[in-house]
């Protein structure tokens, strides 16, 4: 399992936790608050989280339109401190992440 604390929540985020390939969502959830994510019972391998902006706050990822002149939400990948944007998590582990969002995002 994997425990997610966000902090520094600034404004509404969609988290997407992603599979090695990033072709699939495994878990996606809509947070507007500093909070704590758990992801229970995840399968041992390699995993990406990704954070979108919601500025909108209509809870979808936003690719902006050229016509109308809006830009798309920004995107995210967390890094770890080795600069890795995959998480690696063993069979009957459990791991704590912490992500400072407003310095992500800065």
């Amino acid at each position: 399992s994997m425990s997610l604390v966000l902090d520094n929540v600034r404004n509404k985020y969609i988290v997407d936790l992603l599979n090695e390939k990033r072709d699939q969502t495994i878990r996606s959830f809509t947070i507007d608050s500093d909070t704590t994510l758990l992801f229970p019972y995840i399968k041992a391998g390699k995993y990406s989280i990704r954070l979108t902006e919601d500025i909108n706050r209509n809870g979808l990822v936003d690719t902006g339109n050229l016509l109308e002149r809006k830009q798309p939400e920004k995107v995210k990948f967390y890094k770890l401190e080795d600069g890795n944007t995959l998480i690696e998590i063993l069979e009957m582990t459990e791991l704590e992440q912490t992500i400072d969002v407003g310095e992500l995002f800065r």
